[in-house]
């Protein structure tokens, strides 16, 4: 049972930004899934890995977006991702040590996931529709 379900009041209305959003949930549930089947450490560090990259990838398309529209909440959205990067990053240094990365890891990214979509993501969604309107 996926964790990070996809719906609707996700979707921004960009169709890149909602496709790679998409995906990411998609790379949680198969996170989440290599620790509930009991799967292989090698699953686990080869979901994370993706989640890490792809992450990455998607943030760099964001910040892009909004460094071109001239967002002016640029510099705290880049330090959410910053955050996030940092945080995926550390799991998959523990898990290299062989330390414990658990399931409750995958909540707390669908979690992130949801509430930064939601929150920080809309606002530069708003910022851009408003922009938009404006060189009308």
């Amino acid at each position: 049972m996926p964790i990070a379900i996809w719906s609707s009041r996700f979707e921004t209305g960009i169709p890149l930004i909602d496709q790679q959003h998409q995906t990411l949930f998609d790379a949680v549930n198969r996170l989440a899934d290599s620790f509930k089947s009991g799967t292989a450490s090698v699953q686990v560090k080869a979901s994370l890995d993706f989640l890490v990259d792809y992450t990455v990838e998607h943030f760099q398309t964001e910040e892009k977006f909004m460094k071109e529209m001239g967002y002016p909440k640029l510099t705290s959205h880049l330090a959410e991702h910053g955050q996030l990067v940092a945080k995926a990053k550390d799991l998959q240094a523990r898990l290299a040590e062989g330390k414990p990365v658990t399931v409750e890891v995958t909540a707390f990214l669908a979690d992130w996931l949801k509430h930064h979509i939601n929150e920080s993501d809309m606002g530069y969604v708003e910022f851009a529709k408003a922009h938009s309107r404006a060189k009308r």
